[in-house]
């Protein structure tokens, strides 16, 4: 996933000298890593706003590729390794476990475990389960009353014995998992690039006068 910027700047340089001419890359170069970078800024605030509770990995997930004087093209990305679950987050669909069975948190159940920003159990909720054995079970409870899942043992009678233990399922173990769109990633980059205030247009018209204003004239 990635959004690229790209200059369509003919229409401004018409009436300008051979010597002003010479900064349209200069500035055009500037304005675009300008707009990348106040993509990537909003991109991760964005998380904030779209997530639950979004971990660090999430919201640092997105990188700049610098546009240069001679490729004048700057691109926002998402890294490889949040690649796969971002994409389940921008578009929807379908997932599939990497190895037996995908763990989906019961959301009323489940508000007291650490969750990444797609919903899953980090590994930290994880190891917690795996460390308390007396409190969380895998499996279905007895009777097959339930599916198959994470279950935990909360409360207990008023005897105070060990009995009276009541469960609760805090996430279901699943073949597949389905996902709606949660992070428009399009469109809230075009948002940003187009903006007639912040966008490209605005960057390009300030750093064009930045270099001309800089610029070294030579007779």
């Amino acid at each position: 996933m990635r959004l690229e910027i790209k200059d369509n700047i003919k229409d401004v340089t018409k009436g300008m000298s051979s010597m002003q001419k010479k900064q349209i890359p200069f500035a055009t170069m500037l304005a675009l890593n300008d707009t990348a970078f106040a993509l990537h800024k909003t991109y991760k605030a964005q998380t904030k706003q779209k997530f639950d509770n979004p971990t660090s990995f999430t919201q640092k997930g997105f990188k700049v590729q610098k546009a240069r004087k001679t490729h004048l093209e700057a691109i926002v990305f998402v890294t490889e390794k949040r690649e796969d679950y971002m994409e389940l987050q921008v578009d929807g669909g379908t997932r599939h476990p990497k190895n037996t069975a995908i763990i989906v948190p019961n959301k009323s159940n489940s508000s007291d475990l650490g969750k990444y920003a797609s919903g899953n159990l980090n590994k930290g909720a994880v190891n917690k389960i795996k460390g308390q054995r007396d409190k969380y079970f895998f499996g279905k409870p007895k009777g097959n009353q339930g599916s198959e899942g994470i279950w935990e043992r909360y409360g207990r009678s008023a005897s105070g014995t060990s009995a009276g233990y009541r469960i609760r399922q805090v996430a279901k173990l699943t073949k597949m998992a389905r996902y709606k769109s949660l992070f428009p990633f399009e469109s809230i980059g075009n948002g940003i690039a187009f903006s007639k205030k912040n966008g490209f247009d605005s960057a390009f018209a300030k750093r064009l006068r930045f270099a001309l204003k800089t610029a070294r004239w030579y007779l």
